[in-house]
């Protein structure tokens, strides 16, 4: 069963040809043959025409989500072999700008627990105290283009966070229908329902629950980009949960120390 499959360009031609019928009919039941029946025949011959325009000129989708959704799935997945194979079996964790005097948020891939420790700029990070993978979030290019072209501010108060991840995941991004966020404790959890790109979650979770956690895809990373800048301290990816029968998954993350 496709999880979306009327364009909504098709949706209002079907809407207007069916207002051009009804129309047509109220003039031909009432048949006064006067101005008003003629301005009604008139009207549901515009609504017509309109609707064949929209039906004519629109595709089937302005982009086709299932090709879409899978372009970050194998880089996922590399990334998270690599990582298997060097041995780090931590959880993501991204590390925020001006944390250690970084000007850009980090994402850190711990052999083990990320302790907090100061981490240093090179790539592989080796140490008595830490040890793991230095890299760009995923989700940061896109983080980064939507406070360019959206002037987005993301908000240091996480009660304003609900309103926040809606309007970029729903009325920004579009990647789904309803979108919120809930605080307990430590505890973050992320939940859109009617994914757009749940066909890429599918193949991540069924290649491995790890592939979200260690190497999260560009929507979950950004998430955690934005939770992490809001608060200031490091956030680590928790889990992903999919559920294919509606559509809606569930990102969980945790505030660390």
């Amino acid at each position: 069963m496709k999880l979306f499959p009327v364009n909504p360009y098709y949706r209002a031609a079907l809407v207007l040809l069916l207002t051009a019928a009804v129309l047509v009919v109220t003039a031909v039941v009432t048949d006064h043959r006067d101005l008003t029946s003629a301005a009604l025949v008139i009207a549901a011959l515009i609504c017509l025409l309109t609707g064949i325009f929209l039906a004519t000129l629109s595709t089937s989708d302005p982009i086709d989500i299932r090709y879409v959704s899978l372009l970050p799935v194998q880089g996922c997945i590399t990334m998270s072999r690599l990582c298997a194979d060097l041995g780090i079996q931590g959880n993501a964790c991204i590390i925020p700008a001006g944390k250690d005097g970084r000007a850009a948020t980090m994402q850190f891939l711990p052999v083990s627990v990320y302790n907090g420790s100061p981490l240093p700029q090179d790539s592989f990070v080796t140490g008595p105290d830490t040890a793991g993978l230095l890299t760009v979030p995923s989700g940061y290019p896109l983080l980064r283009e939507i406070q360019e072209r959206e002037h987005l501010v993301v908000p240091k108060d996480i009660t304003a966070f609900n309103d926040f991840i809606s309007e970029v995941a729903v009325d920004i991004l579009e990647i789904a229908d309803r979108a919120t966020i809930t605080k307990e404790a430590e505890i973050i959890t992320v939940r859109l329902e009617r994914f757009r790109f749940i066909s890429g979650c599918r193949i991540l979770s069924a290649e491995s629950p790890r592939c979200c956690i260690t190497s999260p895809c560009p929507v979950s990373s950004l998430f955690a980009c934005l939770i992490a800048e809001g608060t200031g301290r490091a956030v680590q990816v928790e889990r992903c949960d999919v559920n294919l029968k509606n559509g809606s998954i569930t990102a969980v993350y945790s505030l660390l120390p």
